[in-house]
Order: C-alpha cells, then structure tokens, then sequence
C-alpha cells in the first residue's frame, strides 16, 4: 500500500492539471457561430489526430452548430498516408460535400453564417487546402487533382462565388473575395505556368476568369 502523503501528492498534481487545461480562455465573440467557430474550430485540431506515416486510416473531424446544416465526407486512402478533414458548420442551411482520393490530403474548412454551400474535392498525394466561407449564400466549387498543392480560399460577405479547378503540381493559389456578388472562375492545367499566385477581390459584382492551359475532362 502506498503512503498516504504520496498518494495526496498525486491527486495534487492531478487536480492542477485538469484545472489549468479549463482555464483555456474562452471566445468573447458576438454570436454563438463566431464562438463555436474560435473556440471549436479547425485551428483547434489536435497534433495527436494526425495519422503517422505508413497509417492507412483516414481521419475526419466534423462540428456543426445550428439548424439544417449538411455534410458529407468521403475518404479514400490509396497510399501509405491517410486522409485528413476537418470541419466546423455553424449556422443555417449550411452545406457541404468533400471528397479525398490519394494519401496525405488535408483540408481544413469552416462555414460561418446561413446558405453557404461547398463541394470540393482532392485527388493525389500530399494536397493541403484551407476553405473558409463567412456570411450568406456564398458558393465555392474546387477541385485540386495532382501533388504537393497548396490552395487557400476565403469568402467574407454575401452571394459570391469561386469556381476553383487545378490539375498541376506542386501550386500555391491564395484566393480572396471580400463583399458581394463577386465571382472568380480559376483553372489551372499547364506545367509552364507560373508555381502559384494571389488573387484579392473586394467591392460588390466583381468578375474574373483565370485560366491557363486546356482543362482536361
């Protein structure tokens, strides 16, 4: 049996450590969705859900607050990687379809508001994409099929759109659309093109195409 002062040690230190990971500060955001969002969102992912190398299993984290919002995630790992997802909804009538074929795909996405919809795929090895939508019937089609891609889309505001289509390898795309009806249309096919670029829209009916190469259907 061990001694009573040990065993009063212990407990110690146990109460100490629960109590300082409670103390975590907590958002003082406006709204619950903004709250949920900081508090629970895709930046708050834990290093331990990453799977390690040679780990087939595919992770996925879903958090939704509010009234009908969907998702759907569809997972396949065709490598020595597992595929990552992780998604906060928080809202009305948010949407969602993501699908990943490869190994070592990551996407992280958040929905903030009413009416967003998102479908987005990615194919390949070694992808990383970071979708944020905030606001009302904001719209985002991606597809990102070859390796070591990085794309980072953000949509701030109401009824904007990004059409979002890359078959190339190792890209960097940051796309930013901050007002309202403003649509950007991206394809990507051609080795020559340049390794990446930023776009920033910000205003009200904005439109822009960008396209590079043939896509191949």
């Amino acid at each position: 049996m061990k001694p009573l002062p040990f065993l009063l040690l212990t407990s110690a230190l146990a109460l100490a450590a629960a109590k300082g990971h409670a103390q975590r500060t907590p958002s003082e955001a406006a709204t619950a969705e903004q709250r949920l969002v900081e508090d629970l969102g895709t930046d708050q992912v834990p290093a331990t859900a990453v799977p390690a190398a040679g780990d087939f299993r595919n992770v996925s984290t879903l958090t939704q607050n509010g009234n009908g919002n969907n998702a759907t995630i569809d997972q396949r790992s065709l490598s020595t990687l597992g595929n990552q997802a992780y998604i906060t909804q928080a809202g009305a009538l948010n949407v969602l379809g993501l699908a990943q074929n490869g190994g070592g795909n990551q996407v992280y996405m958040t929905q903030q508001g009413n009416g967003n919809r998102a479908d987005f795929s990615q194919e390949g090895q070694n992808n990383s994409s970071t979708l944020n939508q905030r606001g009302a019937n904001n719209q985002l089609q991606g597809v990102v099929s070859g390796n070591e891609n990085e794309l980072n889309i953000r949509q701030d505001g109401s009824y904007n759109r990004v059409q979002s289509e890359i078959r190339q390898n190792d890209r960097t795309y940051n796309i930013s659309q901050i007002g309202y009806g403003n649509t950007l249309t991206q394809r990507e096919t051609t080795a020559q093109s340049p390794q990446g670029y930023s776009v920033e829209m910000r205003g009200a009916g904005i439109n822009i195409t960008i396209e590079q190469g043939r896509v191949v259907r």
